[in-house]
């Protein structure tokens, strides 16, 4: 069933190809169409074969190559697969084994001015608290400091690194990059022992009104599909489904 298209396909060519620049890896190799991307197994997208053009092919020497590429670190091979792989692609994985898992939205809005409150914290560059911040609360592969660190001291866009506090303590983390009009934000995490308070709507609030002070035009993200919690406030927020992605893996 993945991936659905919603939107113009030059609308999802631009949230992917921003999503790259927003969400480095630590390494990236191409492989002919494909984007091969390495990040210690923090986070699927840094650790995917990705494309960021439509129309792009991959044969079964280019499979296999990613294959071993994948495997020799350790990680295992997995393509994200958007409205910008055709049909065939699908069909040749998923004759080969290849499911998709970890099928997420991305949903896109207009920057809407607002205020940035005072509890929220904007820091141009990841502190050695907010990668800590960002973690604690964070599950497996995304307890890793290290490997966050990798990721975002390798942004060049703008980025903000945003820390709510409430009660005098850290309560909520995200970041947010802008890359030429359209800004993404991710790494949303509130406190468990604090949710249902509306931390995360202030949040995402207030680090939308920095974007579109700094220029946004259009404000994009990528959801979990399941997660109907945080869909529902995105879309609270003026945010539409655009297209589906899912990573395509064989299984353990």
């Amino acid at each position: 069933m993945f991936p659905q298209l919603f939107g113009a396909l030059v609308d999802v060519q631009a949230c992917e190809e921003r999503l790259m620049n927003a969400w480095p890896s630590h390494q990236t190799l191409v492989v002919g169409d494909w984007l091969c991307r390495f990040a210690r197994g923090y986070s699927g997208r840094a650790n995917s074969a990705c494309v960021v053009r439509p129309g792009a092919t991959l044969n079964d020497v280019e499979i296999r190559h990613v294959e071993a590429l994948y495997s020799e670190a350790g990680l295992r091979p997995s393509f994200r697969l958007s409205p910008l792989v055709g049909t065939a692609i699908r069909t040749d994985l998923d004759v080969r084994g290849y499911r998709p898992e970890d099928a997420s939205v991305g949903m896109i809005a207009p920057a809407i001015a607002g205020t940035i409150p005072d509890a929220l914290h904007l820091e141009a560059a990841p502190t050695a608290a907010w990668i800590e911040g960002a973690c604690r609360w964070q599950t497996g592969a995304k307890r890793d400091t290290a490997a966050l660190r990798g990721i975002v001291e390798n942004i060049r866009v703008p980025t903000r690194y945003a820390t709510l506090h409430h009660d005098g303590q850290p309560a909520a983390y995200a970041l947010i990059s802008l890359d030429r009009g359209m800004a993404e934000f991710g790494s949303v995490m509130v406190d468990p022992d604090r949710r249902g308070q509306g931390l995360g709507r202030v949040l995402v609030s207030g680090i939308i009104a920095w974007a579109k002070s700094a220029g946004a035009e259009r404000i994009f993200l990528q959801a979990a599909i399941e997660n109907e919690i945080a869909r529902g406030l995105y879309a609270s927020l003026g945010f539409v489904d655009l297209y589906t992605a899912a990573y395509w893996r064989k299984p353990d």
